[in-house]
């Protein structure tokens, strides 16, 4: 049974009734001593009351995120690595060179496409989530290459739930109705390697997971080649929140030559993965504003940071990633007064993220 499917949200509703109606019914029936009565009513208050964390855990997970789709995500699952010869084990760094797959897609939701794909450098086997705009498949459109934006989510989180709680597809509709925006393809990938709660860190990891490689090289080389999107990386963007806030900024940096804009939504402006912090270099790495700050000709790179007072850390670390800029020309800052490090606010910086990267991805 899935876990975020209305079927299981029905269950843990019906398990919660389940276990108040037993509670009443046998409070004053439980047999034996006084002890042993005592025991069994805690064990069925104790039962009701777990019943009761997981219909909200359930209804949370659902509504707000979803933070985990599967299972296996729920529990800690690793994201496939899948070798070209022996279709199973890890691959070198640089073993690049390799054609993309042709895809097949299946619909999510609505206009939305899924499908699993290897990177062809990485060989990081994940999902991926394809929006295009209704102009896509317009005749007087048919030889026109799309503006692309990758969505990051955070971690705990899913790619999907920009389609999901996040509606990006119906902004972006709204928005182009109201002439605020202009078409572009959106694609959220897989971020998060290890599942559970675990950062991979949005790196390339010695001997592990090329997260990176992944986001900043794999899933550009698979879009371009599956639908018709612009080869020109100044109409390529990418933009998250929370950990795929900072992760945008990562890869936008280090891969300058995929990605023109990035846009962090209550992002931070250095890594704090423990893979990736426990190693300075590693860290130093893939540590955006010391990337900048150490580029003597910096990248023909433009950057949107976004943060709330109500979270703490966030403007400040919005703000030292502009200042990292040795010509900002069009990056801002924007503030937020109100907001807490949650989906409502990240709803509330979708839309001016959307806003300014089209004007800096499709003019």
């Amino acid at each position: 049974m899935s876990l975020t499917g209305t079927p299981f949200f029905v269950l843990s509703i019906a398990l919660v009734v389940l276990s108040v109606v037993v509670l009443v019914a046998v409070w004053n029936r439980i047999p034996g001593p006084a002890p042993a009565r005592i025991l069994g009513r805690v064990v069925l208050t104790l039962v009701s009351q777990v019943a009761a964390v997981v219909m909200v855990l359930v209804y949370v997970n659902n509504s707000m995120g979803p933070f985990y789709d599967t299972w296996g995500s729920l529990f800690g699952e690793d994201a496939a690595v899948v070798s070209p010869a022996s279709g199973g084990g890890a691959v070198p760094a640089g073993a690049d060179g390799l054609r993309p797959e042709k895809l097949a897609f299946s619909h999510y939701n609505g206009q939305v496409l899924r499908t699993t794909a290897v990177g062809p450098d990485s060989r990081i086997k994940g999902d991926l989530f394809i929006w295009l705009p209704p102009q896509y498949n317009d005749p007087a459109y048919a030889h026109t290459s799309f503006p692309v934006l990758e969505l990051l989510p955070g971690t705990p989180g899913v790619p999907q739930t920009w389609f999901g709680t996040m509606k990006a597809d119906r902004e972006m509709v709204r928005l182009m109705a109201e002439g605020r925006v202009k078409p572009m393809i959106l694609v959220s990938a897989r971020m998060n390697m290890f599942g559970g709660d675990r950062d991979s860190g949005c790196a390339d990891l010695p001997g592990g997971f090329r997260t990176a490689t992944w986001l900043g090289r794999d899933v550009p080389a698979l879009i371009k080649y599956n639908f018709r999107a612009s080869h020109d990386a100044r109409k390529w963007g990418i933009m998250g929140y929370s950990a795929g806030g900072y992760c945008a900024a990562n890869i936008a940096v280090q891969y300058h030559s995929a990605f023109h804009a990035a846009v962090s939504m209550s992002g931070y402006d250095a890594p704090n993965a423990s893979v990736v912090t426990r190693s300075p270099q590693l860290a130093a790495a893939n540590n955006p504003v010391l990337l900048l700050r150490r580029e003597a000709v910096q990248p023909d790179l433009v950057l949107l940071a976004m943060g709330s007072r109500q979270d703490p850390g966030t403007v400040g670390d919005a703000e030292a990633l502009i200042r990292a800029l040795h010509t900002p020309r069009t990056s801002q800052v924007l503030v937020f007064d109100r907001g807490g490090h949650d989906t409502r606010t990240f709803i509330a910086e979708m839309t001016p993220g959307l806003v300014w990267m089209s004007r800096q991805i499709a003019g």
